[in-house]
């Protein structure tokens, strides 16, 4: 079994003098890809892929509609 790149060693993690050290005031992690407070790193709610699904999502909506209302339009 391979070890992953992202996988933490039990060396990794801090030791005492870490925790001596920063206590409940450790530096703020800014990281995007860490659990940390990202600020305004953060991905934007409508990207472009989210943007095309939507339109169609709203196509297939009004194609269905349509079919339902055809029968009552073309009396």
């Amino acid at each position: 079994m391979s070890r992953r790149d992202d996988w933490i060693d039990d060396d990794e993690y801090p030791d005492a003098s870490d925790i001596e050290r920063f206590g409940d005031y450790s530096p703020t992690d800014y990281d995007p890809l860490t659990i940390g407070r990202v600020g305004r790193r953060r991905a934007p709610v409508w990207t472009r892929s989210r943007i095309i699904i939507a339109i169609g999502a709203l196509l297939l909506l009004i194609v269905f509609v349509v079919a339902e209302l055809a029968p009552l339009l073309s009396r």
